[in-house]
This record gives structure tokens, sequence and C-alpha cells, in this order.
């Protein structure tokens, strides 16, 4: 008779997790090299912390986040609203909340909680259409909110607006009573949980116009893109996608005149015709160009990066460590870490195939776009495919925050491969 045992955890997820680590903290050693700090020890004990934090979380049944989903994205909402107040600047964004020694980013963790609270909203509604759903149906249920969100919106860029006040003031109270009515008939008609006042729609669109307002348009087109990968996974249709396309064009229109800061709207400009200017918003796309051609076939060597050693590029530990690894080590090196990570993400979207629940599919699924997003967006930025928009590379890119919610991101797709098989 065989017996049957609990897994220890899913080893090649795990192997790959560890390779990827690795592999980024040999070349973050060299990035950072020029850097008066050691970067890549700091990097490592974020790593170390980020396994061990796995290593819980793996232990811990993911189906807890079931009824954790929506407070942590209300406690990161307002973390989000905590970091325009009281947030630390640092190159010119207001992205961090300075705790002790530390300074962490809410952006970084409002990925895991979006992912968290739509694998929730979209596991909850058991009446799944059978020809798919529609956008309206996405954004149903809260009547409530939408109005408050507008308020907050008004609010956050009230200077900004081209309105006279008056008329600003007009659309305030407006929503303000719409919201206050919308909430009435609610309780009324009893439908006050919390799930019915939430969408979609709004999950991603309140932290968006927060990180919005850092200004921070990277992680924000990060958010939209996780959703809007989730949403076609469960099934949108094909007329609502293309309401979708037309929304987004008309909001990405809004934004450019109303929303994107100067220097944004430069690096657009720069990527759409790159020698404009060289010496100002395209020069770090200019010098990762240059890294990345410079390195050929086989690279120049280990530590051998002159783009790094005089400075040449900018953001070299961060947004641009993949630049360093194309000139040490040529396209070869640069084809075998894209192979690394696709077989990562192979694995991350393998754990959706192993769940026996559509939670953890949906959070599988979730986590894997948000890992494939980071990394196809951030190697177009590179190799100049893709503008420049601030995205790191999962960890590669020198930061805290964003390796511990990588780390707890796979220590959660771990609890789901353990509660999926035993051998």
């Amino acid at each position: 008779m065989t017996t049957r045992r609990q897994a220890i955890c899913n080893w090649p997820l795990a192997i790959f997790t560890l390779l990827v680590g690795g592999v980024g903290l040999v070349n973050l050693s060299s990035a950072a090299r020029t850097a008066e700090s050691n970067l890549a020890l700091t990097q490592g004990i974020w790593f170390a912390a980020g396994i061990l934090l796995a290593l819980v979380l793996s232990r811990i049944d993911y189906r807890i986040f079931d009824k954790l989903a929506y407070p942590l994205w209300l406690l990161n909402l307002l973390l989000l609203g905590a970091v325009l107040v009281a947030g630390r600047v640092i190159s010119g964004s207001q992205r961090w909340l300075h705790l002790g020694p530390v300074n962490f980013q809410p952006s970084e963790l409002a990925k895991l909680t979006l992912i968290l609270a739509l694998a929730k909203y979209f596991n909850d509604e058991r009446d799944l259409p059978a020809r798919g759903y529609t956008l309206l149906g996405l954004a149903k249920p809260s009547s409530i909110l939408y109005p408050v969100g507008a308020a907050g919106g008004l609010l956050l860029f009230w200077e900004h607006l081209p309105l006279a006040v008056s008329l600003r003031l007009v659309l305030l109270g407006g929503c303000l009573v719409w919201g206050t009515a919308s909430f009435l008939v609610a309780i009324r008609s009893g439908r006050t949980g919390l799930h019915d006042l939430l969408s979609p729609v709004i999950l991603l669109a309140l932290p968006s116009v927060l990180i919005l307002r850092q200004p921070d348009l990277g992680t924000t087109l990060v958010l939209a893109a996780i959703a809007g990968t989730m949403a076609l996974f469960v099934k949108i249709r094909w007329t609502s996608l293309l309401l979708a396309v037309v929304i987004a064009v008309s909001a990405a229109t809004s934004a450019w005149f109303f929303l994107l800061e100067d220097y944004q709207k430069r690096r657009v400009t720069a990527f759409l015709n790159p020698g404009s200017d060289i010496k100002r918003s395209g020069y770090h796309a200019w010098q990762s160009r240059i890294a990345v051609g410079s390195g050929q076939l086989h690279g120049k060597g280990y530590q051998q990066s002159t783009q790094t050693r005089f400075r040449f590029l900018p953001e070299q530990h961060t947004d641009f460590v993949f630049s360093v690894w194309a000139e040490e080590w040529g396209f070869l090196g640069c084809l075998g870490v894209v192979l690394l990570f696709f077989f990562w993400q192979l694995q991350l979207l393998n754990t959706a195939a192993l769940a026996r629940e559509r939670l953890g599919v949906f959070m599988a699924v979730g986590f894997t776009a948000m890992v494939f997003w980071h990394t196809t967006v951030n190697v177009g930025m590179v190799i100049g495919l893709l503008p420049v928009v601030g995205i790191t590379l999962p960890l590669w890119s020198y930061g805290g925050s964003s390796v511990l919610i990588i780390m707890m991101g796979v220590g959660i797709l771990q609890s789901i491969s353990l509660r999926s098989h035993t051998f």
C-alpha cells in the first residue's frame, strides 16, 4: 500500500525563483559597484527576508485571503493616501513612506492587493455568464463608490482642472449628493455588504488615481495590465473589449492633457523621436541602447561594462539593470536570461493549472500577469522598443519593497500548489 504525503514545496517554482533572484544579485553587484553603499548586499538581505516571508506564507492556507482581500485593499488605499500627505520625495516623486530605517513603497503593495481583491471578486461571482462578462457587468455594483471616487478625484486634481471654481464646486456637490442618495437606497434595499459596493472598475480606478498623483505612470499601467489580463481570463465579451479600448484611448488622451507631468510627456515624445532630445528626456533610453549594442554577441565580461564604470547610464541599478547585463554578457547572455524568466513565469502559470479552486486559479493568473508585464515592459524599455515609464525588472532591480512583494506572491502561489495535490 502506498502512503500519501503532502509535498514540501513546489520545487520547480522554488528553484526558478532562486535562480532568477541569484543571477539578479550577481548582476546587481556589477551594476552598483560604483555606488557609495553596498546595494547588492542590501538587496541580498531583502531577498533573504523575502524567502523567509515566502516560506511563512506557503504554510498558511491561501484561502484566508478570501476574507482579507478587501480589507487589505482598503488598507493599501489608506497608505497611498498617506503617501500624498506625508510621503518622502525621492528623485522628484513622492512614492515612499519613511518607516524608521527603511522606506516603504505602498504602490508596490497595490499590485498584490489588487490581484487578491480581483481574485476574490471573480471567485464570488459564481453566476458567471456563459457568454462572458460585459463591461457594464464588471462595473455594476458600485453606484455608491463611483460618485465618492469622482469627488476624491476632484479634490486631488482641484488646482489642475480647467474649470471655474464655481463649476468645480457644483461637480463636487453633485458627486457627494449622488453618493449619499445611492448609499441610502442601498441601505433600504439591504445591499450594504462590501462586495456589493465594489467592482473591478473601482478596485482598479481608486488606487490608480492615487498612484498617478505621486506621479507614477509605470505602476498605473501595470495595474491596468494586470486587471485587463484577469478580465480576459474570466471571458469578457469582445464587444466589451472594443468599448474598453475606446474608453482607454479617451482616458489616455485626457491623462496627456491633464494628468501627465511635463517630464513624462517629454519621455513619450523622445520615444517617438529618439534623436530629438538625447541630452535630456531621451538620455536614459539613448545610453541604454549604447550599452545594449556595445555588448554585441558575447559581451565585454563581468564588471567590464564601460557605461556602468563611467556612469553614463543613469538608474543602472534600478530600471536599467538589464542594460548592464546586456553590455557584459552580450546577446547570448540576454537570450539565456530571457529564457530563465520565461521558464520562471511558466512555473508561476502552472500553479493555476494545479489549483483545485477558482480562487487559487485567479490569484495565480494575476500574479503571473504582474511578473509578465513587469518583465516585458522593462526589457522593451531597455532595448528601445517601449518608452521609459519607470518599470522595474522583478528580483533584479534594486528595491526592498518590490522584492518583498514578489516573494510574497511566490509564497502565496506555493500555498496554492501545496493545497492542490499530494504525492
